[in-house]
């Protein structure tokens, strides 16, 4: 006889332990995707170079002029670094949006919402550089939280897609920096424009980041301390999120805003508190430009893209702070570097655009990925278990 006190269907595969995983592991684990992201990313673009070049060197040529115009000298380096503050603190506003479960599109214009407030107070003070500054970042933080205030006032109480209001908030503000440089229909000069008339261009603010890289090491570099305030709120963002009780409010209303609201959180409220920060940190983005390698407010300023490619970073930096900076710097070194890859190597910028393309593509994917993973076991379950589950009683006696 055999022993029925015993279960008839097999256990499901016991989880690898975690506790024995060191810290490295785990950040191995998580730096997998995006590494493999941005390699398959290279080789498909060197794919689309070599046979647009109808050349199989054409790749190699094209990758190594791209390394060394992003790090090859001195120079490069700090270039690299400034183009990469801007898309630092719009990706920090994505990625912390992303954390509360909202998809805040808007970064582009709560970044052009702190850059007219940072000009609109550079032009008009003429207080002290060490007070005149910290004021137009702080218009810009307070412009930028008030811009992503109202989608996150509709979201909260009437239920709005966020979406939806913050795409629409990008092109009202967009347009109101246009006719803050000068009114297209009339051609007057708007309230911001410079003296030269007819140029969309504002006057020059009389206040910016100082420069924080020496000019014996690097002759007319414009690395400012808008890079020390961008690692500083990434210091912030994971101050906020993981040490508060206000950020785990905020990741669990990401996670699950039914059992969020169940446990006594105030949903609302937490929604609102998280556009109002994502907008600040898009603020941000704006005053680093205006009061950092601009100087100025430029009716050209919106062909940057810096909210929209913000998406892109914080995806890529699995919307943490460090990934943030970091894929802010790749983005950075292919966008500069892409300068004398052209010069160069003679193949054309728009192949940035194609990698940075795909490397989104591939990151996306891993949801994909893990979601057809997770069904295709529990599949494999359910037809392990039933049939030992239909086995009839007086079988599983003999």
């Amino acid at each position: 006889m055999i022993d029925t006190t015993q279960a008839t269907s097999p256990s499901p595969p016991a989880a690898l332990p975690e506790a024995g995983r060191s810290p490295w592991y785990t950040a191995l684990g998580q730096l997998g995707v995006p590494l493999m992201a941005i390699l398959l990313a290279l080789i498909i673009g060197g794919i689309v170079m070599g046979v647009a070049l109808k050349s199989f060197t054409a790749p190699l040529t094209g990758y190594w002029d791209l390394l060394v115009g992003a790090f090859g000298t001195p120079y490069d380096v700090e270039e690299t670094l400034v183009a990469s503050i801007p898309l630092i603190f719009a990706a920090f506003a994505v990625a912390f949006a992303f954390r509360g479960g909202l998809f805040n599109i808007g970064a582009e214009g709560q970044l052009y919402a702190g850059a007219m407030a940072a000009t609109a107070v550079g032009i008009t003070f003429t207080w002290p550089g060490w007070v005149l500054l910290p004021a137009c970042v702080l218009a810009a933080t307070l412009a930028g939280a008030l811009w992503a205030a109202v989608p996150g006032l509709l979201k909260a109480y009437r239920g709005a897609h966020e979406v939806i209001t913050t795409m629409m908030l990008n092109y009202v503000a967009l347009n109101l920096m246009h006719y803050m440089l000068i009114n297209s229909i009339t051609g007057t000069p708007g309230p911001l424009e410079g003296p030269l008339a007819g140029n969309p261009v504002s006057r020059g603010v009389n206040a910016t980041f100082p420069v924080i890289v020496p000019g014996w090491l690097v002759a007319n570099a414009r690395l400012n301390a808008a890079f020390l305030l961008a690692l500083v709120c990434g210091v912030i963002f994971w101050f906020i999120l993981f040490r508060t009780t206000l950020g785990y409010a905020i990741r669990a209303t990401g996670f699950n805003i039914k059992a969020a609201r169940y446990a006594g959180i105030n949903v609302n409220r937490t929604i609102l508190l998280t556009m109002l920060i994502s907008g600040a940190f898009a603020g941000l983005a704006g005053v680093s430009y205006v009061c950092g390698v601009g100087g100025q407010l430029q009716d050209t300023f919106d062909n940057f893209t810096f909210g929209f490619d913000a998406i892109a970073v914080a995806l890529l930096g699995k919307n943490s702070a460090i990934g943030a900076i970091l894929a802010a710097i790749l983005f950075g070194a292919l966008d500069h570097g892409g300068i004398n890859m052209q010069a160069t190597a003679g193949i054309d910028t728009h192949i940035i655009s194609i990698i940075q393309g795909l490397i989104i593509f591939f990151v996306g994917a891993e949801a994909l990925v893990r979601f057809l993973s997770h069904r295709g076991y529990s599949v494999m379950r359910f037809r392990t278990a039933r049939p030992e589950a239909d086995v009839p009683a007086e079988r599983a006696a003999v």
